[in-house]
């Protein structure tokens, strides 16, 4: 039989609800945060459109690689990992909005470069090639492209692989689209990641940034197939998927967040090991602002959790504790593409001057450790002054009050010293894009939460859109009676 979902008016209205939050924290960070052009706003509809988009696109991709790999298990779950594909042309069109408002200036996200595009004065000879890189048409019309193709091929998908087209031409067909796409989105999907993430500080770089992207992608993407797929059984379809699926998927949610790490950890501790200026500012000034606790944070869910909660085999059977880590899998990689975003536009000294206070904090050459430039400061000045003071007070002042005199101009000094130490410190932290004394607009609070809530509900509308278009279980496929019979 059949099997088709039917999208009811209940679940709708939830969803509708869900959207109605996400429409409130949008007002709210408009109306709360409108100081630095209301970067806050745009920063969280970046965030989310971004981060749902590609889940969107991993779940095409995830499909075209066991179509090619000849993967059986994956029929029954398939569809419903196809149809988070449903959000694409969502956040695509997101995305494209976000692009126009780039060239009117209705937002402040990408001035660091776009401001340097106008003075080519300011322009190093570290950001040349960057500069005709990320020309604006150029840039638009990259993105542009990549939005385009993943409709197109999140519809291809759909129609080759339905029920009642599949057919043994259609087959070979999707066998070819699989091939074309797995290029398209290896390509797509870091280049994006660069245009629209790392560009924000054009200064900084990070040569796996692409794959850092396509893994937090993937476990996102993986904990929503399997909350997905658990909801559909709890209202009565899917009968034939088994916890043997749902285990196949926390497999790969697992095996996804160890490799999320492992990229985590490749980037974090080769740039603050190698201690280049360009690599280093990006975690000196995040960490110097507040961004170190969630950065950690995002660190501890996306990793420890999993570790220690799906390690096991009947973890990864049990679907409440396979849901329970997919709920904070999801909320964990959000906030870590919160902390790549939200540092640069939401800091107003960074902007006062449309990037050019910015861009000459970027050009120093000098290294940016924070606890190194504090401990020069303290050995270079402290030590220097006070030996001066007592040298000084010791030749002019009588025996009697010899010993007295130097130890109070001394304690001035020390005094002195510690002051100009900390002013030093102040000025150099200025001088390389520190943020300690700098106000920053971006946060974890009610607004993201809602904005998030909102996204979330926007996704999963149209995911469930998407899945009552087509059956939810094609009994033509070739590995059918396969996935029916997977057993692990």
């Amino acid at each position: 039989m059949t099997e088709t979902f039917q999208f009811g008016d209940k679940l709708k209205r939830n969803l509708f609800i869900a959207m109605a939050l996400g429409l409130v924290g949008l007002v709210l960070a408009f109306f709360l945060y409108p100081e630095n052009n209301h970067s806050r706003l745009w920063t969280n509809i970046l965030v989310n459109a971004y981060y749902f988009t590609g889940i969107g696109i991993f779940g095409i991709f995830f499909v075209a690689a066991h179509q090619l790999g000849y993967g059986g298990w994956i029929a029954l779950v398939r569809r419903v990992i196809l149809s988070l594909s449903g959000f694409v042309v969502v956040g695509g069109s997101i995305l494209l909005v976000i692009v126009a408002l780039t060239w009117v200036g209705g937002h402040n996200i990408y001035d660091h470069w776009v401001h340097l595009l106008h003075n080519p004065e300011l322009v190093t000879e570290k950001l040349t090639t960057k500069v005709v890189y990320l020309s604006l048409p150029f840039w638009t019309a990259r993105i542009f492209i990549y939005v385009v193709l993943w409709v197109v091929f999140g519809r291809l998908f759909s129609k080759f692989l339905d029920n009642d087209l599949l057919d043994k031409r259609n087959y070979k067909v999707s066998k070819l689209l699989a091939a074309v796409w797995i290029v398209i989105f290896a390509v797509s999907e870091s280049a994006i990641s660069w245009d629209m993430i790392m560009s924000i500080d054009p200064h900084w770089y990070s040569t796996l940034f692409g794959w850092y992207n396509f893994a937090s992608y993937g476990c996102a993407a993986f904990a929503f197939s399997i909350l997905l797929v658990i909801y559909l059984k709890s209202q009565g379809y899917l009968a034939q998927v088994t916890e043997n699926h749902v285990h196949d998927l926390g497999t790969f949610l697992f095996g996804f967040s160890v490799f999320w790490t492992y990229l985590w950890f490749s980037q974090f501790m080769l740039q603050w090991y190698a201690n280049i200026p360009e690599d280093t500012l990006y975690w000196a000034k995040r960490f110097d602002t507040g961004f170190k606790i969630s950065i950690f944070v995002a660190l501890a869910i996306n990793f420890l959790l999993p570790l220690l909660v799906l390690m096991t085999r009947g973890a990864k059977r049990n679907y409440r504790t396979v849901a329970f880590a997919a709920v904070m899998i999801i909320v964990g990689h959000q906030m870590d593409f919160c902390n790549m975003v939200m540092y640069e536009p939401n800091v107003p000294a960074a902007h006062g001057a449309h990037g050019g206070e910015h861009h000459a904090a970027l050009s120093s050459a000098s290294t940016t450790l924070y606890a190194e430039n504090t401990e020069a400061v303290k050995e270079e000045v402290v030590p220097a002054v006070a030996t001066d003071a007592t040298e000084t007070h010791a030749a002019d002042t009588p025996a009697t009050t010899e010993t007295h005199v130097t130890e109070t101009k001394v304690e001035d000094h020390d005094h002195a010293a510690e002051s100009h130490a900390k002013e030093a410190h102040a000025a150099h932290a200025d001088a390389h894009g520190h943020a300690a004394e700098v106000k920053s607009y971006a946060g974890f609070g009610l607004v993201e939460i809602l904005i998030f809530i909102g996204f979330a509900g926007a996704f999963l509308f149209m995911f469930f859109l998407e899945l009552a278009k087509h059956p939810l279980i094609n009994e033509k496929d070739p590995y059918f009676q396969e996935s029916v019979k997977h057993h692990i």
